[in-house]
């Protein structure tokens, strides 16, 4: 069942009514029940996934907390633990990897053998991938390794574990939570509150209004030229690569704010996923601001565990000694940035593109670090105030470029297809004005319009929240009618100028699978 489907708002409005209907102690049993409800609509067979990660992370916890509280030697049970710890990562990561990435390696291996004249043959899997199984095994996983580090305590119950893991908002696209932050929220009760209802309607709605009639109608354009690249300019490659950008943000921060909405008008608040990453002034930034709980997911369990493991100490000893200045420090962080964002590259998806993808951003944001003396130098030389409006608004259109160009390394269709775009687009010159080029890639004129408007809202709106203003308590201090207006105005723009497919349904979420 998907969010933008007709189905859903019924599904949610059902359950919202049930919810503050029973009484307080089966509020989180009827949410586990709704879970696998919306989790078994997507097919019987992805059950089985789920189940087992549920299952083996939930005892795997069970039992370092066991050895924890009979152990009489700490450094005994650390050792134990750290077996289990291990063995639930191979698992349960290895199913994410056998399924997500099994038949992109095996087509790979076939293909290096075959240079060399071996007819290797790997069979493939054909099964569909299970919803969110990257979302749900990052999150249990991440359970896992807290329990393992003390955070806190593993839960007791299977059932209530079950719901953190499949908890229905999130288990489409995230955001990745983590149990001291979600658990103890799905556990208590929480009554029927005039304003969770309201600020969580808007929140949907708002989410809405930026996947059908933003990145849907975005996705038109996007297709099209990527799609069949061999017939556009530099131009059109140009605009397509911003253009989808634009719609990758918008379609998933817009389902991010449908979960979080969703889940609010429950009294449960999600973590913030998306911090308007377009307005950061440098890539590191960016990644605080985009995905911030898979960012955050991979700093916590990959960048400093290695940072701070022994080797990258033995390093920033030797780079102290032989390199000295600014490399010499930051040398220990280089590897765990490089492997980090290659992390991150592949998480999004099977393909040389996206592990590509995760090369650049680590290689522009090591790039970075390195340059940032010969950066406090031009600055200096040339006078310009760090802090000043010029300094920023240079700072977020190179980022935001650097951005483009890398994004369209996972879009494009291979990357032949991907550095020839990128190539081309430094030259604009071809046949035609401006406005019969825009038009012929995919969206005519009232289309692209329409597109053109619905973005400059979308930037006022996180202009107005970049420079602190939080939308939805400003918006209840307005006049009823006012509030009414922006309310209508939403709704009316969702039902007559989203972009919707056969059955009035609209298209699918671009993370859906991930």
């Amino acid at each position: 069942m998907s969010f933008v489907s007709v189905t859903f708002p019924a599904f949610l409005a059902g359950v919202l009514v049930l919810y503050y209907c029973v009484p307080a102690r089966f509020q989180w049993i009827l949410l586990l029940t709704a879970s696998y409800a919306f989790y078994l609509s997507g097919g019987m067979y992805m059950l089985l996934f789920i189940l087992i990660t549920t299952i083996t992370v939930f005892f795997g916890g069970r039992w370092m907390q066991y050895i924890k509280d009979t152990s009489k030697s700490k450094r005994a049970a650390k050792k134990i633990n750290k077996r289990i710890l291990l063995g639930e990562v191979i698992l349960n990561f290895g199913i994410l990897i056998l399924l997500k990435y099994y038949n992109f390696a095996a087509s790979n291996l076939d293909s290096f053998f075959g240079l060399f004249h071996y007819d290797t043959s790997l069979p493939l899997i054909n099964i569909v991938l299970p919803l969110g199984i990257s979302f749900y095994t990052f999150q249990a996983t991440g359970y896992c390794i807290d329990i393992y580090r003390d955070k806190y305590e593993a839960e007791t119950s299977l059932p209530r574990f079950a719901l953190f893991v499949s908890f229905f908002p999130q288990i489409v696209q995230g955001p990745i939570s983590r149990y001291d932050q979600l658990g103890p929220q799905l556990k208590a009760y929480h009554p029927l509150e005039y304003q969770n209802l309201a600020y969580g309607a808007q929140l949907m709605l708002w989410g809405y209004f930026k996947k059908m009639v933003i990145a849907d109608r975005a996705g038109i354009l996007v297709s099209q030229v990527f799609n069949d690249y061999g017939h556009y300019d530099g131009f059109q490659y140009f605009i397509a690569m911003v253009t989808y950008a634009i719609q990758i943000y918008a379609d998933f921060s817009g389902g991010i704010d449908m979960t979080r909405g969703a889940a609010e008008m429950m009294g449960i608040h999600l973590t913030e996923n998306f911090r308007r990453p377009y307005f950061a002034v440098s890539v590191a930034e960016y990644w605080r601001r985009w995905h911030i709980s898979l960012t955050n997911w991979m700093r916590d369990y990959v960048f400093f565990p290695i940072t701070l493991s022994r080797r990258s100490g033995k390093i920033g000893k030797w780079g102290k000694k032989h390199l000295g200045g600014t490399i010499g420090k930051q040398l220990p962080t280089y590897l765990p940035t490089f492997v980090t964002f290659t992390l991150i590259g592949i998480w999004h998806g099977a393909g040389w593109g996206f592990i590509v993808y995760g090369f650049y951003n680590a290689l522009v944001i090591i790039l970075g670090m390195m340059c940032t003396p010969v950066f406090g130098l031009m600055k200096k030389n040339l006078h310009i105030p760090e802090k000043s409006f010029g300094w920023k608004i240079w700072g977020i259109v190179r980022t935001f470029l650097i951005m483009v160009y890398g994004k369209t390394l996972s879009r494009a269709e291979n990357l032949p297809a991907a550095l020839t775009m990128i190539r081309k687009s430094f030259f604009w010159g071809g046949e035609g004005s401006v406005l019969s080029r825009l038009t012929a890639m995919g969206l005519n004129g009232p289309n692209l319009t329409l597109l053109l408007l619905a973005i400059a809202v979308f930037f006022t709106v996180s202009v107005i929240q970049e420079n602190g203003t939080d939308i939805r308590p400003a918006l209840a201090e307005k006049a009823l009618p006012v509030r009414w207006i922006v309310y209508f105005a939403l709704i009316i723009s969702i039902v007559i100028f989203g972009v919707y497919g056969e059955g009035y349904s609209a298209s699918e979420f671009v993370y859906r699978n991930y």
